[in-house]
């Protein structure tokens, strides 16, 4: 009983890792479908001067949260000592043109 019990196990076994095998042609990954967006931020410096800066950037994600998460993330690393006042975040029109030198 208990030879059988294995052999029965070991073929389920077998026979699902063959299922599996062609699983690299079709992978899991899927590819999620990003945007332009352009993405503002007004900063005033951490000191008694009333110093105020304008930050943008034009940033590739899938939303206008990740769009305004990826600026902040940036201005944390690169420009320390300022804080942030607004962001705004907005969408960039699709160009039929190949430049995308207008925006």
């Amino acid at each position: 009983m208990f030879k059988s019990l294995l052999i029965t196990l070991l073929l389920l076994n077998l026979t699902s890792v063959k299922a599996a095998g062609n699983s690299y042609e079709n992978p899991i990954i899927r590819k999620v479908s990003t945007q332009q967006f352009v993405a503002s931020a007004l900063l005033r410096k951490n000191d008694q001067n009333a110093t105020v800066k304008l930050v943008q950037s034009v940033e590739n994600a899938t939303s206008r949260e990740e769009a305004s998460g990826m600026l902040l993330n940036r201005i944390k690393q690169e420009m320390q000592g300022y804080s942030v006042l607004e962001t705004l975040v907005s969408p960039v029109a699709e160009s039929k043109q190949g430049c995308e030198t207008w925006i």
